[in-house]
Parts: structure tokens; C-alpha cells; sequence
């Protein structure tokens, strides 16, 4: 078993997590500290090789033999947590990626693996990836300026999938998946019993079809850097510069990126174990995985590229801190993403945007009441933001057109669940209340039920302030007084269109909260002096 450590100096009051990555070629964990400011350190990395890849993309399903290996690593992995404390499920997150996704007996495995351990393993789509991968990346983008401008490609080669990230400016342009890894390849070799060293020419034509679907979404003659990731990678890197002291980001010519793909060619997989201390799996993936970077690094016309020293542990690490400025970026590319979207269905636009900034102050002053965190009011301003789309289709039941554009629709950093959720919410702030006969509805958990109708209570309360769409309530102060929630709004004497509309829409927030929603005028004060009182 691979395992790094680092000596921990621990001050008080940190969080110690750990977070789980089962991958197609290894389960890896890392466990660090998030101190006081949000700053987190490593403390201790755990690999173990475990053939999920060779079974899912080979066989379309994992091997009892290969589930049983998993159950083991990570019962030797529990010991580990045992050891640092680590006992709450929200100090430990399991992801799976494509290998167990894509496996046709995914959830036999995700039921053993909770059985056997009590770990559950999260739902980790493609949006999920994308996300993780803006916010391990986008500390080493920020920290090189000339990477943030212009067109940025960010690559990395999985076992099963290639992810592509476009950055323009450091924002994000265009996210993807391609069903185009390491692994994949190796299946369609074996398939035509094709040697690997022999397979340069066979592989191009592999990926040509997947290279033309990237260049295809970006703008090819505007691409100034290409940013890659991927343990492979990295091995490269550390190989030709001669660097292995973990340089978070390490330049690499071509010329000499091509030479040591042809040198890992020739090789075969029993002495790249030895010369470099790999798995045996790891050796296999290891020159098809460089094969895709360098095809795609010659297609996109770069000279050099760079290397990122950054995985996706480190962004699930990361993204324990809600109040991060980097997760605060993401989050704001996921609203930037609703706006633009909203746009192509010719929405209200300045009704929108006004609901979204009422809905979120008024998240911000009943936390007592939903007690829901960050990532909720992210899927409310989405929802805000969104609810009014389905008038492109039609306006008899436009909530229930936007409920359907909306799951189908395809936002950066957001799963298919978020999606849903988003989806219903937006159904919710109009007419019908939830019901179990309700299809998507009632196919939530409990807690997903309860959030839904939470955030759709607020939502209606949040349309209800601008029903003259002028938006002329801007600001609002919510005090609760027994089974009463006073909003108030300074500066305005006629309110007398935005009551007689909340009065409408209140029996919701009534009903899910216990709490009556009154709107009342504030003529002669603002809220910042009410406040001083």
C-alpha cells in the first residue's frame, strides 16, 4: 500500500476530515485539517490499487472477488479514521467515479460497501467532477495570472473518462465529459488483440472522434495554455524536469513530452512497475493515458503544457468550506450559467434578478427557521432565477414547463439531483402545493422533500414582494414575534399590491413553518438605523 505522510501540528479547535476516492484503478483517502480562516493540511494520503476499471469498462460489471477487495481497503481505512478521531459523517465523504458509475451492478456495490462498512458512497456525477475540478484548480490558476487570461484548456485523463474544462478569463466557458480514458482503451486493444506498442496509430483514431468534439466547443485559435492533471501526469513531469518536490505546477515542452510517451510505449508493463513503483494496473493505463494528453496537446497546436500538482481529493477537501472564496466562485459560476440560460428563453429578466436578491435575503434572515446550509440557497437562487422559464413553452402551468426545462437542462457544477431539486422548486412557487402523487416529487427522500418545500415556501414569499415587477422593494428586515414573521421594508408607504399578493401565496410558509408572513411599511426609518435601536 502507497502511503504518504505528513507530521501533524495541530492547534486547537480544527476539523479533521477525510475523503475517499474509489477510482478505476485504486481507492485512495486523504485525511487533513481545516484550521481557523479555512486553511487545510494534508495530513496523511492512503492508496491502494483495486482492479474496478479492468472489471466495469472490460466486463460491464465489478467482480465479487474485486467488491470483497474493496470492503477490505476500506476497513483498513476505518482503522485509520479510528485513529484521528474521525467519526461524523459529515467529517467523511465517498465518491465513486466512472468505474462504479458505469458498472451494471453500481448500486449491489454501493449496498455491500454500506453494509460491510457503514460508508455510503455520495452520488458523483459529471457536474459533481466539473465542480471539484474548478475548485482544486482554481488556486493554481489564480496563483499564475497569465493562465487566467485568455483561453485556458484543463485536462485531465481518467480511467474511463477524459474531463475538459474550458476557462476564458478564469471563469468557466464550456465543462464536459468524454467516455474516452486509459482503460477504455486498453479494452478496445484487447479487443483486437492489438499490442501496445505497436497501438500509436490505432489510439490516435480512437480519440480523433473525441479530440473533434473538444475542438468543436472551444474557439481551437484562441487557446493560449493547456493545464493537465492526472497521477500520469504527474509522473511525467517529475521524470522529465527532474522536479519531484511537488511543485503545484511544472511546464513541459512537447518535444520532450512526446519522447518519453515513446520511451513508456516501448516499456513493458513488468518494468514500468519496478522502474517507477506502480501497480500493475497503474503500469497499463499509464502510456494510453499519456497517449490522449499528448494527441489532445498537438491537436490544440500548444508548444508546451503545464502540469497541475492538484487531484480531486484535494478539491473534495476543499470543498468542506462553505465560505471559501473559491467555492464562492464556483457557486457564481453556477449562477452566471442560470442567467445565460434564462436569457435563451427570453425570461424577465430584471423580475428574475430581483426575486433572486429577496429569496436570498430572506434565506439569510430565517436560518432559525430552515436551517439549511450554502449549497441550499445556491439551488433557491437557481430556482428564483429560473422559475418563470417555462412561459417560453407556454403560459397554462409554466411552472410545470419549467420544472421540465429545467432537469433537462445542462448547468456547469450541477448533478442530475441538484437539478431536480432546482426543478421543483421552481414548480412550487405557484398553485399546487407538493403531493406524494407528484412523480419527482415523491420519489425524494424525506430531507429532499423537506428542503424542496422549505425553499419553495420562501420562494412565494420572495415573488410576492415584487408583484407590481417593478421591483421597487429592494430592501427587507424579517423579525419573528411568536407564530408572526414580520417583513419590513423602509422608505414606502403603499404596499398595498405586494400584501394583498403575499396574503395569497403565505399559506404555504404557514403551513410548512407555523409562522404567518405580515409585510408592513417602515416610512420613517431605514433598516440600518432600526437596527442601531
Amino acid at each position: 500500500m502507497e502511503r504518504t505522510s505528513h507530521f501533524r501540528t495541530e492547534p486547537p479547535e480544527v476539523r479533521v476530515v477525510a475523503v475517499i476516492d474509489i477510482g478505476a484503478t485504486s481507492v485512495r483517502m486523504m485525511i487533513a485539517e481545516i484550521r481557523e480562516g479555512g486553511v487545510t493540511n494534508e495530513l496523511e494520503s492512503l492508496s491502494q490499487a483495486v482492479q474496478l476499471g479492468r472489471d466495469s469498462f472490460l466486463h460491464g460489471e465489478i467482480s465479487r472477488a474485486t467488491i470483497e477487495d474493496c470492503v477490505h481497503v476500506l476497513k483498513v481505512y476505518q482503522q485509520k479514521l479510528r485513529e484521528y478521531g474521525i467519526d461524523h459523517p459529515d467529517d467523511i465523504r465517498v465518491v465513486a467515479t466512472s468505474a462504479v458509475r458505469e458498472a451494471d451492478n453500481r448500486l449491489a456495490f454501493a449496498d455491500r460497501i454500506y453494509i460491510a462498512t457503514g460508508l455510503a458512497i455520495e452520488p458523483f456525477d459529471e457536474a459533481s467532477l466539473h465542480r471539484t475540478t474548478f475548485i482544486g484548480i482554481k488556486p493554481i490558476l489564480d496563483t499564475y495570472p497569465q493562465l487566467n487570461q485568455g483561453q485556458t484548456i484543463v485536462c485531465e485523463v481518467g480511467g474511463g473518462t477524459t474531463e475538459i474544462l474550458v476557462m476564458e478569463d478564469g471563469s468557466v466557458s464550456f465543462a464536459n465529459t468524454y467516455r474516452l480514458g486509459a482503460l477504455r482503451l486498453i479494452k478496445t486493444l484487447e479487443a483486437l488483440q492489438t499490442p501496445l506498442a505497436s497501438s500509436d496509430r490505432l489510439i490516435e483514431s480512437q480519440i480523433e472522434k473525441t479530440g473533434n468534439q473538444v475542438i468543436g466547443a472551444i474557439r481551437e485559435a484562441e487557446v493560449r495554455h493547456l493545464v493537465v492533471m492526472g497521477g500520469e501526469m504527474r509522473l511525467a513531469a517529475s521524470q522529465i524536469t527532474g522536479n519531484s518536490q511537488g511543485a503545484v505546477l511544472v511546464p513541459i515542452g512537447i518535444k520532450e513530452f512526446s519522447e518519453f510517451t515513446r520511451q513508456t510505449l516501448a516499456a513493458t508493463p513488468d518494468l514500468l512497475v519496478k522502474k517507477y513503483h506502480l501497480s500493475v494496473s497503474e503500469s497499463q493505463s499509464l502510456a494510453p493515458a499519456l497517449l490522449v494528453n499528448l494527441h489532445l496537446a498537438k491537436r490544440l497546436g500548444v508548444e508546451s503544457l503545464h502540469v497541475a500538482n492538484v487531484n480531486l481529493r484535494e478539491g473534495l477537501v476543499k470543498d468542506f468550506l462553505s465560505g471559501d472564496d473559491v467555492i464562492g466562485q464556483a457557486d457564481q459560476q453556477i449562477v452566471a450559467g442560470a442567467m445565460t440560460f434564462g436569457r435563451r428563453f427570453g425570461f424577465d429578466e430584471p423580475h428574475a434578478c430581483h426575486v433572486d436578491q429577496l429569496a436570498t435575503q430572506l434565506f439569510a434572515q430565517t436560518t432559525e427557521l430552515h436551517q439549511l446550509n450554502q449549497r441550499w440557497l445556491l439551488l433557491l437562487r437557481m430556482s428564483a432565477i429560473l422559475h418563470e422559464v417555462g412561459r417560453a413553452i407556454s403560459e397554462r402551468s409554466y411552472h410545470k414547463h419549467s420544472m421540465y426545462i429545467i432537469r433537462n437542462a445542462n448547468f456547469f457544477g450541477l448533478s442530475s439531483r441538484d437539478l431536480a431539486l432546482v426543478g421543483l422548486v421552481a414548480r412550487y412557487h405557484r398553485r399546487a402545493l407538493p403531493q406524494l402523487r407528484h412523480e419527482v416529487y415523491s420519489q425524494l427522500k424525506r430531507d429532499d422533500r423537506a428542503s424542496v418545500s422549505k425553499l419553495s415556501a420562501i420562494l412565494r414569499v420572495a415573488k410576492s414582494l415584487d408583484a407590481s415587477r417593478s421591483q421597487r422593494v429592494k430592501e427587507i428586515e424579517s423579525e419573528v414575534s411568536g407564530n408572526v414573521m414580520r417583513i419590513y421594508v423602509p422608505g414606502m408607504t403603499d404596499l398595498s399590491l405586494e400584501q394583498l399578493e403575499l396574503r395569497r401565496e403565505r399559506v404555504f410558509f404557514e403551513n410548512i413553518f407555523g409562522i404567518k408572513p405580515e409585510l408592513t411599511s417602515v416610512p420613517s426609518e431605514s433598516i440600518s438605523e432600526r437596527k442601531l435601536d
